[in-house]
């Protein structure tokens, strides 16, 4: 993780134990390293580490509630056919 986020690997070490806080610059980069969102980091929001994926969900939050119905059904639908094929598989 030092590697990829840049960050000295003493003070990660530090973030990991909760011994320390990484001001909001470190969190950024470490967020990106974890491809998720600062936010997700700080618990505030799902984590989803497919950036594509959270990009799309963004989007769909801004929708009226009739399309994010459609679109929730068509996902539920979706998911169901892959649990039942994984499951059989």
């Amino acid at each position: 993780m030092a590697n990829r986020s840049g960050v000295n690997i003493k003070s990660l070490s530090r973030y990991e134990l909760g011994t320390s806080v990484p001001p909001a610059n470190i969190l950024k980069d470490l967020a990106n390293a974890m491809e998720v969102s600062a936010d997700a980091l700080l618990g505030e929001q799902a984590a989803i580490k497919d950036m594509a994926l959270f990009k799309k969900f963004e989007i769909i939050q801004q929708m009226d509630e009739e399309t994010k119905k459609i679109i929730t059904n068509f996902l539920d639908l979706t998911i169901r056919d892959f649990k039942a094929k994984k499951a059989y598989s």
